[in-house]
């Protein structure tokens, strides 16, 4: 468990770390199809990546389907979400390392950890189901993913835990 809860927390920190640096640069929400700005496609930058013009502004349109779909409320609760995931997520990471190294203090914390983050998926998972089609599109299964990680991880903790604790009676 210490080690996919290292692995697991690595990859939801950088996950988290770039939905947060995402929203905080997508423009405020609701855009509408008409005011959205036009992509910025540099001729340059497009023969660099090897795209056509067709490509980038895919590209673009693709970051704004938060703001064309995000009700208002959206941006600054997902941002904060976010924020709250990576610094579990980084917290799980340490509590893994502990586990590998059995600290007794880990599995307890392990179970807050992996709860919390369960608990996070859900509040998560709400938000975005009250949110738009292509919201709903984005999120929606990576958040259920997760979810039910964090949910095996935290039976896991748990049931480790007691079987510690019936061990040291």
């Amino acid at each position: 468990l210490g080690i996919v809860a290292i692995l697991l927390g690595i990859l939801l920190a950088a996950s988290q770390a770039n939905e947060w640096l995402k929203l905080s640069i997508v423009g405020t929400p609701p855009y509408t199809v008409a005011t959205m700005p036009d992509p910025d496609c540099e001729e340059d930058e497009l023969a660099e990546e090897g795209l056509s013009l067709a490509e980038c502004q895919q590209l673009a349109y693709a970051v704004h389907d938060i703001s064309i779909s995000a009700p208002g409320w959206f941006k600054s609760f997902h941002t904060s979400v976010s924020a709250v995931g990576l610094l579990l997520a980084l917290i799980s990471v340490v509590v893994g390392i502990a586990l590998v190294d059995y600290r007794a203090w880990a599995a307890a914390a392990a179970v807050r950890v992996f709860g919390a983050l369960a608990v996070v998926d859900v509040v998560a998972f709400t938000a975005v189901v009250n949110s738009g089609p292509m919201i709903r599109q984005l999120y929606l299964w990576g958040i259920l993913l997760w979810f039910f990680i964090h949910l095996a991880m935290a039976i896991a903790a748990l049931v480790g835990r007691q079987d510690e604790q019936a061990a040291l009676r």
